[in-house]
């Protein structure tokens, strides 16, 4: 769609341990949203397969047509054959919560959130 946004048709699936057969679950269009997410996203292949990262679910209820709407946000996934663990989000900043022996550090303007 653009630098920071794309949509990407996605279906998940289980395996019937009865049948021993693979069925649907889901299949719906998720927006991949950030600049490297959605570049990444943009290079998948049919039949690629991802484990998702961070995502956000949204509901929305059309009251007029009484139907629901069901949003797919994903930030961050990583495919099932990346072994490093790596993913498309910005790389994680170092842990901040340890500051002199261990100590939370809480001065204003810290990216620690209170609780």
């Amino acid at each position: 769609m653009n630098d920071t946004s794309t949509k990407v048709r996605l279906s998940t699936s289980f395996k019937n341990k009865q049948t021993d057969e693979y069925e649907q679950d889901f299949s719906g269009f998720v927006m991949f949203v950030g600049t490297g997410c959605a570049a990444k996203a943009a290079k998948l292949q049919k039949g690629a397969r991802i484990r998702l990262g961070d995502v956000d679910v949204t509901t929305k209820y059309d009251a007029e047509r009484k139907v629901s709407y069901t949003n797919f946000k994903v930030f961050s996934f990583e495919g099932a054959d990346e072994l490093d663990g790596s993913n498309c989000s910005n790389p994680t900043p170092p842990d901040e919560r340890e500051v002199d022996g261990g100590e939370p550090e809480n001065k204003p303007g810290s990216r620690r959130l209170p609780f």
